[in-house]
């Protein structure tokens, strides 16, 4: 088994903390969302932050919309 391998909480997929990012920013994460990205994975933070979890190589054109702020 591969020890790198996370088990996410609501899926049966495991991940590597390598392939995705995690998002803090309520917005960023709905905007994902809208636009048919699906998290793999998500927790809440020692500070009552709800972090969604996305694939890189799923959400990268979405990432460069949102830099350029023209993911609506």
């Amino acid at each position: 088994m591969d020890m790198d391998l996370i088990k996410p909480s609501f899926q049966t997929r495991p991940y590597r903390g390598s392939e995705v990012i995690r998002i803090k920013d309520r917005w960023q994460s709905f905007q994902y969302l809208k636009h048919g990205a699906r998290p793999v994975d998500l927790y809440v933070d020692s500070n009552d932050n709800l972090i969604m979890i996305f694939r890189k190589d799923e959400t990268k054109e979405l990432y460069e919309k949102w830099r350029r702020y023209e993911l609506e």
